[in-house]
């Protein structure tokens, strides 16, 4: 049997297409192994591991607590994608942020508004460590790119000291 000329050629897009359309894991999913694994980690990682691990606890437990979690000084930034395409860069005080945490953390309970983060990746920067992973929402279904800057705030208590990512309404 002769196959068709064009059907390698078709079977590769389909593939490269499958490939790319994958989205991120369900919550219920098992969760991919953490490829930034060193033998050991450095003191600051361990640190960042600590804060993102509790990050995470207090935003699944819609815990006002974790605007403790954010220095005072942090950069706050969120790239906004509209259905259209359009996007609109915005930034927000860290005292203001904070506020508004404490205002929307009730109403994400009450929806079940959670975030999932996969693919975690830890980066030394001197002092401090970037955190960059993939966060899910749940509620919206979707994926994004989500990066924490935490290191010692200026009483030493590590905090988070930039926050970025994007956001779909």
């Amino acid at each position: 049997m002769r196959l068709h000329p064009t059907r390698p050629l078709l079977a590769a897009l389909l593939l490269a297409l499958f490939a790319t359309a994958v989205p991120a894991l369900p919550a219920h999913a098992k969760k991919p192994a953490d490829t930034s694994a060193k033998t050991q980690a450095s003191p600051q990682e361990a640190k960042a591991r600590a804060l993102f691990e509790r990050f995470v606890q207090l935003n699944e437990a819609f815990d006002s607590a974790l605007v403790d979690l954010y220095a005072d000084t942090a950069k706050i930034s969120n790239r906004r994608i509209f259905p259209d395409g359009t996007s609109r860069e915005m930034a927000m005080p860290a005292p203001s942020y904070k506020a508004l945490l404490r205002q929307v953390l009730p109403v994400a309970k009450e929806q079940n508004d959670l975030d999932r983060y996969s693919e975690v990746r830890y980066v030394v920067e001197g002092d401090n460590v970037r955190i960059r992973a993939t966060r899910y929402s749940v509620m919206k279904d979707y994926s994004a790119p989500h990066t924490l800057l935490v290191g010692p705030d200026t009483d030493g208590t590590w905090r988070i000291l930039e926050e970025s990512g994007e956001s779909r309404p």
